[in-house]
């Protein structure tokens, strides 16, 4: 399974209010040190990505690969953050960052998770691009699939398997895209399962290769 996109609500925030603020806490991310699949910090020197923090543990601050602004705003973000959490209970959530990518993102597997399963959860808080930006690539078939989580759709939380498939971003055309990814292990792989059978079983979206 590539993804799948379960039937939640929208997870959502004032958009004039983000980008205000966007444009004055958002730097350049930069990688600082190896991850754990041996991806180097070698050409990640802030020319694809810009970001934000907005929620971390202190675990986190110590062990992250990259380097990022940590800006936390609990007008803004306070409620969205403890709505989010409270819909990933299977995770032990250690970060949120804000990612924006200023150019097409090949394609690539990060660091964690490892489960053969789509165990990534990200966010699409923003993307009124042309097309949908973010991607997840099957390279035995070389093909291209876009998680549906658009702002006509019902959620805009999604999971992607980042073990089985690689993942990328089409450029920006046409508009903004912000990107939330959330850090932190799974940690009831078997409950995880079952959610996502049940969540597919009363409609949820999702891709099977």
């Amino acid at each position: 399974m590539a993804y799948f996109v379960p039937n939640l609500p929208r997870f959502e925030v004032d958009q004039e209010k983000f980008f205000t603020w966007w444009d004055e806490v958002m730097v350049p991310i930069k990688r600082i040190q190896a991850d754990s699949r041996g991806n180097d910090k070698s050409g990640y020197d802030g020319e694809l990505w810009d970001g934000v923090t907005i929620y971390q543990k202190e675990n986190l601050q110590k062990t992250t690969v990259w380097k990022v602004n940590y800006r936390p705003n609990e007008e803004l973000f306070g409620q969205f953050i403890k709505d989010v959490i409270a819909a990933l209970p299977w995770f032990e959530v250690e970060g949120f960052t804000l990612w924006s990518n200023k150019q097409q993102i090949a394609p690539h597997r990060d660091g964690l998770p490892r489960e053969p399963m789509p165990s990534a959860p990200r966010l699409s808080l923003f993307d009124d691009c042309d097309r949908r930006t973010f991607y997840v690539f099957d390279r035995p078939t070389l093909k291209i699939i876009r998680p549906d989580v658009t702002a006509s759709t019902s959620t805009n939380l999604f999971f992607f398997n980042n073990e089985n498939f690689l993942h990328g971003s089409s450029a920006q055309k046409g508009g903004k895209k912000i990107l939330m990814r959330i850090d932190g292990p799974l940690i009831d792989v078997e409950g995880f399962k079952r959610y996502i059978n049940t969540e597919i079983e009363n409609g949820a979206r999702y891709e099977i290769i």
